[in-house]
Parts: C-alpha cells; structure tokens; sequence
C-alpha cells in the first residue's frame, strides 16, 4: 500500500517531466576568423555545385551551407576566404542569376561573386558596392555571357566582422477560437499585430549561400522546351 501510495505520487513529476519543452539551440554566431584552415590558391571547379535542376523548371534556387568543412582560397595579400563553385546550366545568357549570402538570425554570410569561364579565366567580378538587399539575401543579379560557366562566390575578408544594424517589422500572428454563447456562434480568429525594431547581424565567413536561376524563355538549361 505505501508503494502505490509512492508511486502515485511521484505520476505528476513524470507528467511534468513529460511536459517540459527542450529550449531551441541558440542561432549560429558569425564565423569571423579562419586561420588553421590549409586554402588554396586558385579555385577548383571538379566538385562544382550544379544550378540544372533534376526536373524542367522555369526557376530554380540552391541554398548552400558554408561552414568549417568548406574549402578556402588565400589571396595575394594573404587573407583567407571560404568558397562554393556553381556550375551555370547551358544557355547561360538566356537565364537571370541572383546570388548572395543569406540573412540569418545574427550573422549574413559575406558575399564576392566572381565569374569564369570553362579554363577557368576570370570574366568578371561583383564587389560590395554591387551588392543590395534582396529579399533576405545580400546579393547581386546578373545575366551571364556566353562564355561564362561558373560562379564563384567568396566570403569577403574586408567585410567579415563588421556589424550591420537594421530596423524590421516583426509580425506576431495569434490565432484561437471563441466558443459559442447564448448570442452567438462560435467563431475562429486570427490576429496578426507588427512591432518595428532594431536588429544587428555580423558579416560572416560562414553561413547560406541562396542561387536562384531563373529561365528567360523555355525552361531553366532549355530555351527551346515548352
């Protein structure tokens, strides 16, 4: 009896237990620093992302993550910066491009887009002062030359680790139902309510790369497709 007394008692901390929601890991800080990495010079393009997508689409997006196993490039001045290759899909010019490094919850991968041809020649580059935001990506968009085949786009040494402060709307929506009285019908709601406020996020080495390609006639990589 005073077993089951016992375990009776101990039922609500179980059930409280049960009912403890695990906290969500903290986002992901700005990787600002890259020293220990082994880079190389000049990038590769063996292992470069495709922007074909598998089925006939008029647009098509590819998100990357760029994190610490990520190769490097070291620069004339000896910086370090990770990149990702993308390989254009065929008919290049025919295609809007849009590239850059996406806005996380406190960190923007920092973007530089350059363009090369298939020997790998440089055609050319997009710098900061190209870049603008859009939507929640810092990017730059572009139609590439028949000459071109791949993107390269590099985290931006001279730009990682400086802080950008952003004044957002945050939109909180609230949804229920309101049980039914001796007036009225029961009734489903939604209230949506927006508070402006400041935001800061650090440029950095790591974080998404977002390509979005989008198709000018027939289908992305086929012009001539209906």
């Amino acid at each position: 009896m005073k077993l089951l007394r016992y375990a009776l008692g101990f039922a609500p901390f179980l059930l409280l237990q049960a009912c403890a929601t695990t906290p969500p890991p903290p986002p992901p800080m700005a990787v600002t620093d890259l020293s220990g990495k082994t880079c190389a010079t000049e990038p590769s393009t063996a292992n470069a992302v495709s922007l074909t997508p598998v089925k006939k689409q008029v647009l098509h997006t590819v998100s990357t993550l760029v994190d610490a196993n990520t190769p490097c490039l070291t620069g004339a001045d000896g910086s370090l910066s990770n990149y990702v290759v993308y390989a254009i899909p065929a008919s290049g010019e025919n295609h809007t491009v849009t590239v850059g490094g996406v806005q996380e919850a406190i960190r923007t991968f920092a973007p530089t887009v350059t363009l090369l041809q298939s020997d790998g020649k440089v055609t050319r580059s997009f710098g900061e002062d190209r870049f603008a935001l859009l939507g929640n990506t810092l990017g730059v968009q572009f139609r590439p030359l028949p000459a071109e085949r791949f993107i390269v786009v590099q985290s931006n040494p001279g730009l990682v680790g400086e802080s950008v402060a952003t004044v957002e709307t945050r939109i909180t929506t609230t949804s229920g139902y309101a049980a039914p009285t001796a007036y009225s019908y029961g009734y489903s709601y939604t209230h949506e309510r927006g508070a402006d406020g400041k935001h800061e996020r650090t440029f950095s080495h790591e974080g998404y790369i977002n390509v979005t390609v989008q198709a000018a006639t027939g289908k992305v990589g086929l012009p001539n497709e209906k």
